[in-house]
């Protein structure tokens, strides 16, 4: 948190200097400055709010509070809209998973878009598993969604961790 207002006001510092060094007013760049950290702010908190409730806490009832209804979905394996997403966790069962929190690994966030790693624990038959999603965000709801996933191997030849 610290970073992110150390962040925010070296970006204030560079428009007040851009716009001063030509001759501009830096109010208005400030302005818009301070508005585009809170909005990324404010998309940051929804998606990790979201994120932990529905998979971390299992709570399909998140989908309503989080996820627009006309949700798009970039996963070739799913349709879009929230029920599909809502469909696919009832098949798979996740109401009746361990809940957990979320480890969130590494989050970035700019404007409308917020990027999440994380790891999905080993569970039954499945390897752990790292898990990277794109959400954008409109109107306070996920609007639409990126994933890549890539289990753990066993035998990496790479010892390094891969978060």
């Amino acid at each position: 948190m610290k970073n992110l207002r150390i962040f925010g006001a070296a970006l204030i510092a560079a428009a007040t200097l851009a716009t001063s060094a030509s001759g501009e007013t830096a109010k208005p760049a400030k302005k818009v400055i301070l508005q585009q950290y809170e909005l990324t702010q404010k998309n940051k908190t929804i998606v990790l709010q979201a994120y932990q409730e529905l998979f971390g806490d299992h709570d399909l009832t998140a989908l309503d509070r989080y996820w627009a209804a006309n949700y798009i979905q970039h996963n070739p394996t799913m349709t879009d809209g929230r029920d599909a997403v809502k469909q696919l966790l009832e098949k798979m069962g996740v109401s009746h998973w361990p809940k957990q929190k979320v480890d969130f690994k590494r989050v970035i966030a700019e404007g409308d878009l917020v990027m999440t790693q994380v790891v999905q624990p080993k569970f039954g038959d499945s390897p752990e598993t790292v898990i990277v999603d794109i959400f954008r965000v409109e109107n306070g709801k996920i609007a639409e969604h990126w994933d890549v996933m890539q289990p753990v191997p066993a035998d990496a030849v790479n010892k390094r961790s891969m978060y």
